[in-house]
């Protein structure tokens, strides 16, 4: 990827840790109704950029343009209110800067939580920011100290959390979530329209693209997509991880199903990813993952010394990433890809093809030695008792088990259960959801109840959701724990 003055930047979250569905959905609400009843500022000022950079989502929380300048390696922000430029000098140290001119009545068009996409021009002076789930698209110049609006966009609201990206100098957006429904949906936006339009593959792609291993690699000049946030929106119906990856080839205009995920990076519930152009970058606790997508690897480098914590708001800048546990304190840790790669060894590939012949006959092979594998291990459990649940796990299982016939347990109180009071709404919902979904194929795999945890709807609140445990598990759970 060529480079401006001072290398690149950009920044991931990852994702698994954007916005939730129902968060943007509320956003995309109360965003479009703006957006009808207001008029839209006259776009003006449009800057040629020579070369931008890929940045997928960054959150700015509250009204500010959130971006991370490589050279100082700081976080630098835009208030949207006063014009003002702020750059974090030291860690929750923030120093005032330029005063922006800004278009009139710009806090009015923004949603009331700004998460924005940021793009370098030919130096780190000239930036686009977009705006997630709204189409908008701004022009930043620190030397004229001017802020312009590039687009015209009116409707809005169907991709909050769309993975962003640069090729040839467009900005693409892909996927996202909103009116509940999930968007397969490529558009680029056209400078000359001032508009975003739509890309129309020649094939069928995934059916969601939101959330999980989302990037587009400029060597292969592919979007590859996977591990994406799924479902229906229906009453007890909870929602999924799509477990297959695509890619989507911009020379051939066509999607292709590359395979099946590795299942050895859905072992932690707690997953956390950043993308730098060749690398998924998913942290694990005491290991941390590098997943190369093009050459289909999965890297691994585990160290009893060390915590792999990706904080909940991850940049990346040139080699190395940078993450925050929060907008206004500094880094919990930052890691190099290249140091992180010479430690790391191969653990296997980050999908499993489904199209070849000796794909069919290894997986023949291998299904046999499973189900063999399976039902010895079956039969032990039942004899011996060797059901494992971690910590987590057996402190809600047991809280379910103490709950009278009827009751149920909230999503609070389960996220309390859990430990993920102090995280994100959106951590604390990917995790509780992925947590759930281990459990019910555990306990499916071992008492062939299906779907024992139960998600109802709130007969008060239809935002909020309550859990239960079928009768059948709690009497099979009981006699296990007994």
């Amino acid at each position: 990827m060529p480079s401006g003055k001072g290398g690149y930047s950009f920044l991931s979250l990852p994702s698994f840790g954007r916005i939730g569905a129902a968060e943007a959905i509320d956003q995309a609400f109360s965003f479009i109704l703006a957006e009808i009843l207001a008029m839209k500022a006259a776009v003006h000022g449009i800057f040629l950029f020579l070369s931008l950079f890929v940045l997928p989502m960054a959150y700015g929380g509250g009204k500010y343009f959130t971006w991370f300048d490589g050279p100082s390696k700081a976080r630098v922000r835009l208030d949207v209110t006063t014009g003002q430029v702020l750059k974090e000098v030291t860690v929750g140290n923030w120093q005032s800067g330029e005063q922006i001119q800004l278009p009139p009545d710009l806090a009015s068009f923004l949603p009331p939580t700004l998460s924005n996409h940021y793009f370098f021009g030919e130096d780190f002076n000239k930036i686009i920011l977009t705006v997630d789930g709204t189409g908008q698209v701004y022009a930043l110049d620190l030397l004229t100290k001017q802020l312009t609006r590039m687009d015209r966009t009116f409707y809005s609201g169907y991709n909050f959390g769309a993975t962003l990206f640069e090729r040839n100098g467009i900005i693409y957006s892909v996927g996202g979530v909103g009116f509940w429904a999930y968007s397969q949906a490529i558009t680029y936006f056209d400078q000359k329209s001032a508009e975003w339009q739509a890309v129309r593959p020649k094939t069928q792609g995934p059916a969601s693209i939101f959330d999980g291993y989302q990037g587009y690699s400029e060597s292969a000049d592919k979007f590859f997509t996977g591990g994406s946030e799924s479902g229906k929106y229906l009453e007890n119906v909870p929602l999924d991880i799509n477990k297959e990856v695509y890619a989507y080839d911009f020379k051939t205009n066509s999607w292709e199903l590359l395979g099946e995920i590795n299942p050895l990076l859905f072992e932690d519930s707690d997953r956390e990813l950043a993308w730098n152009g060749q690398f998924f970058i998913q942290f694990s606790r005491e290991k941390v993952y590098l997943i190369d997508p093009v050459a289909n690897r999965i890297l691994v480098y585990q160290s009893t010394k060390e915590q792999f914590q990706g904080g909940e708001f991850r940049f990346v800048s040139g080699n190395e990433v940078f993450c925050y546990w929060d907008l206004e304190n500094g880094p919990v840790s930052s890691f190099s890809f290249s140091e992180l790669q010479e430690k790391a060894t191969f653990v296997g590939p980050f999908y499993s093809p489904k199209s070849s012949l000796e794909w069919y006959y290894a997986v023949g092979a291998a299904s046999g030695i499973v189900l063999l594998v399976g039902l010895f291990l079956r039969n032990r459990a039942k004899t011996s008792k060797q059901l494992h649940f971690d910590p987590q796990e057996k402190v809600l299982i047991q809280a379910f088990l103490a709950l009278a016939a009827g009751s149920y347990l909230s999503t609070v109180e389960v996220n309390e259960l859990l430990g993920l009071s102090s995280k994100t709404l959106e951590n604390q919902r990917r995790i509780r959801l992925n947590t759930i979904a281990k459990l019910n194929q555990t306990i499916q795999f071992y008492f062939k109840i299906e779907k024992a945890i139960e998600r109802h709807v709130s007969q008060e609140d239809k935002r909020q959701s309550r859990y239960s445990l079928k009768a059948e598990a709690v009497k099979a759970l009981n006699a296990y724990f007994q």
